[in-house]
């Protein structure tokens, strides 16, 4: 949207309080100021009068907010980043990291021109010769070329991370055009995925999109902060929090830390570390135990009464007792109390919610029968043993979701990471389906919204004539095996290359030792592309300078947002560097594959292609529009938030499933999942691997170790930026009161943390929001910024069988003084 179709808005006591306490904030930094800041505030306030905004951009990091600033540029420089407007008032804001994108671009440790590990070096020990852009894709292509020759295309391994959410320069843009040409291996993805494996059992949204736009809390009358700390990672999602605080919304936190969310909350309750799952189940057991659940709901918009065949385990289907053609819809069985047999669902009278029937000789149970069954294992009693929570506490809780005009849980990814992550999110599912808090307005989940009315044609981006595919036969937890044997399951995989795209996975893969130790040794060839020297770009044997977000053109598809939003290219790339569509497209025709890289294609080409379909031409999205207006709202109904369910569930029957009839791991590499398979159909609690106090590593490490999401990086970008590093310097290891005293330790003393795993050796500083045996810090450090070791080296680094994701939190350690 350009600035001449934003409508000046009445000052308003809000608007009001926003400016005059953003002066009195400018003031209390200036006051305080370090030299960055100092600079930062002189160049920011010279910039207007010599800049002008040339252009519109959106960030697109992964901490899923998607900003939108105004470019202001003068003499081709980039001088300042301002929040830009959106149609919905609270949707324009930045944090710290998207404003000062700039001094990233600038910075005097970016990659400037393609390098070239020198011969005879060990990779890692900084030893460079640079080299032309002709060099650089001759060498890259010439190793390519030779390991397909002789072990085939799926010898190299692409990495997809998570550092552009571009549509055509990102995550899931070009780069899958040149691997999918060249059939290369793309380890199956590990990264945040228990939380939506576990609510798409019930929901059925996918890994990822299962929640609610962010707005929808303002019709909300309880927010459950549950594990999370939107203060600090998603700042715009807060921001609506806040707004529905100050109409009365109630905000509770429930967390092991007392974190700036809790701090900021109506109320808090502390649990203990990965039992969240356990108090969801024995909330549900409160709720059934006294008639608080929401029979309307269970009766109409779950499968409740479904009926599920005691011999097999599965539904009873139509295709149990006549053919059913392929592709027609094969209806589950309910009983009718009305006419006291079974009928297809959709055709009884009075479905049955409880019970136990014989059906033409087949013993049946209703699926709510046995999820009420499975529930009452998890007493209100038990939970508060278990999670160290008073019984009184559970109740309430349980009482006040249940007895909510309409709650939203915001969960994220603080379950996310632990072996027992999706059975904690599949738990709080089933609770809110139990309750009636899902599918409507002010109820459900928020943390990760995405319109999924808009689907962009990505066969039209990625294939052309010729295309094969990428292969995801086995997970990214697995790939430090694959590569250190060559093997997958007992047969020869030959693993010989690796491509870091967007991503920097020694720095942010969990136990570090083995990439340092088992895949980078064993490699022929390594290439990063990057805009700073990252642990991985460190340890490549070529580096090529990647272009910033504001160094060329792209569009994304807003998270969190209702909008698909144009980034502007404002400057042009420094020094050497290129963005993703000139690399792709170099390697591709190098490798012979003009056809799907011709050089008249551009980013228009590439762009036109990916928006050509019917679901944008029926949103009216094209580039062109894009282009003139800088965002298209993408809202389905005029004036309401983007709810999941609304109408129905994006599930196969449109309802919340209370039973999971065929579980299925979330990625299927060759593992024997037969002996777990029969308890997947209900959900259920299971401790996780290390945190657990009854776990093996327990009795020899007793803090648990956890890497919390700070305000000043999104993972690992940001690590270096200048202006960030004034603010928060180094690495710095928090570590609870009565830990501290146990072992002699004092804040600002320099620590060894450890485990059988690794170590890192850093300086401490205590934190009094931290429970005893509970030790924290922010992620993104790389090693050269540690005095010894890294933080990465102490994470668990095995996966669950059946969500097959990393659990980087699952980690205990010890420390001792240095």
């Amino acid at each position: 949207m350009s600035t001449s179709n934003v409508p000046q808005r009445a000052l308003t006591r809000r608007s009001f309080l926003k400016a005059t306490g953003a002066v009195a904030g400018a003031a209390a930094v200036t006051a305080a100021a370090t030299p960055a800041l100092t600079a930062l505030a002189a160049q920011d306030a010279a910039a207007p009068a010599g800049a002008d905004v040339v252009g519109y951009g959106v960030c697109r990091s992964n901490c899923m907010q998607s900003c939108r600033y105004q470019a202001h540029v003068r003499d081709g420089k980039l001088v300042k980043l301002t929040p830009a407007d959106y149609g919905e008032d609270l949707y324009r804001g930045s944090c710290l990291r998207g404003m000062s994108y700039m001094h990233r671009i600038y910075s005097p440790e970016r990659i400037k021109y393609p390098m070239r590990r020198v011969e005879g070096t060990e990779r890692g020990a900084g030893q460079w010769e640079r080299i032309s852009w002709d060099e650089a894709i001759s060498d890259i292509a010439s190793h390519f070329q030779a390991i397909i020759d002789e072990y085939g295309p799926k010898a190299i391994a692409f990495d997809f991370g998570t550092g552009n959410y571009g549509e055509i320069q990102g995550q899931t843009g070009i780069f899958n055009r040149l691997g999918g040409m060249l059939g290369v291996s793309k380890p199956a993805g590990m990264n945040d995925l228990s939380t939506g494996y576990g609510i798409d059992r019930v929901l059925g949204t996918g890994l990822m999109y299962f929640a609610n736009e962010a707005k929808s809390v303002l019709d909300s009358s309880h927010i459950f902060i549950w594990g999370s700390n939107p203060v600090h990672s998603t700042p715009q999602n807060w921001r609506w929090m806040q707004r529905a605080k100050e109409q009365g919304t109630k905000i509770i936190t429930i967390d092991p830390v007392k974190s700036a969310t809790a701090h900021k909350s109506d109320e808090y309750f502390a649990i203990k570390p990965t039992t969240d799952g356990y108090l969801a189940l024995a909330m549900a057991n409160h709720i059934l135990a006294n008639g608080l659940q929401d029979d309307e709901f269970i009766a109409k918009r779950s499968t409740a009464p479904f009926l599920v065949r005691d011999d097999t385990g599965l539904l009873l289907h139509k295709s149990d007792f006549e053919a059913v053609a392929e592709g027609e819809d094969d209806p589950a069985y309910v009983w009718d109390e009305a006419s006291g047999a079974a009928a297809l669902y959709g055709a009884a009278a009075s479905p049955a919610l409880e019970g136990r029937f014989d059906v033409q000789g087949i013993p049946c149970t209703t699926s709510y029968t046995l999820l009420k069954e499975r529930i009452d294992e998890y007493t209100v009693a038990d939970a508060a043993r278990v999670c160290g929570m008073k019984e009184e506490d559970i109740v309430y809780l349980a009482e006040e979701l249940a007895g909510a005009k309409a709650a939203s849980v915001n969960i994220s990814f603080g379950m996310d990471h632990y072996a027992n992550g999706y059975q904690s999110c599949w738990a709080i599912a089933i609770l809110l389906s139990l309750t009636g808090q899902v599918g409507r307005d002010g109820a459900g989940f928020t943390g990760i919204f995405l319109n999924t009315a808009l689907s962009l044609n990505l066969t039209g981006l990625w294939a052309a004539k010729g295309f094969k595919g990428m292969a995801t036969t086995f997970p990214m937890t697995m790939l430090h095996q694959v590569v250190e044997t060559q093997e997958l399951h007992g047969e020869p995989y030959p693993m010989k290359a690796l491509v870091s795209i967007i991503s920097n996975s020694v720095s942010n893969w969990p136990a570090q030792n083995n990439y340092l130790t088992k895949i980078i040794p064993n490699l022929d060839f390594i290439l990063a592309m990057d805009m700073e020297m990252t642990d991985t770009a460190r340890h490549a044997d070529i580096v090529l300078p990647a272009a910033s977000f504001y160094e060329n053109e792209d569009f994304r598809k807003a998270h969190n947002l209702p909008y698909i939003v144009h980034q502007d290219k404002v400057i042009e790339p420094l020094y050497e560097a290129k963005d993703d569509v000139e690399i792709a497209s170099l390697i591709g025709r190098a490798m012979g594959l003009e056809a799907a890289f011709p050089e008249s294609a551009t980013f228009e080409t590439y762009a036109t292609a990916l928006l050509k379909n019917e679901s944008c031409q029926k949103a009216g999205v094209t580039l062109e529009r894009l282009r003139e207006e800088g965002y298209i709202d993408l809202t389905v109904i005029p004036g309401k938030p983007g709810i999941v369910g609304r109408a129905k569930f994006p599930t196969k029957s449109g309802l919340a499933q209370l039973y999971t009839e065929k579980p299925a791991p979330r990625v299927a590499y060759g593992q024997d999942v037969k002996a777990r398979f029969p308890k997947e159909h209900l959900v259920y609690y299971q401790e996780s691997a290390e945190v657990s106090e009854n776990s093996e590593a327990a009795k020899k490490f007793p803090i648990v170790f956890y890497q919390e999401h700070s305000r000043w990086r999104t993972h690992s970008q940001w690590f270096n930026s200048p202006l960030l590093k004034e603010l928060d310097p180094k690495p710095v290891y928090k570590i609870s009161a009565p830990d501290a005293a146990e072992r002699g330790i004092a804040s600002g003393d320099v620590v060894e943390v450890f485990n059988d795993r690794g170590h890192m050796v850093v300086e401490c500083v205590i934190d009094p929001s931290l429970p005893a045996g509970v030790s924290r810090m922010p992620k993104g450090w790389q090693r050269d910024q540690f005095i010894e070791g890294g933080y990465q080296e102490l994470t668990y680094p095995d996966h669950d069988e059946w969500s097959v994701a990393f659990n980087f939190y699952d980690t205990r350690v010890d420390v001792r003084k240095k």
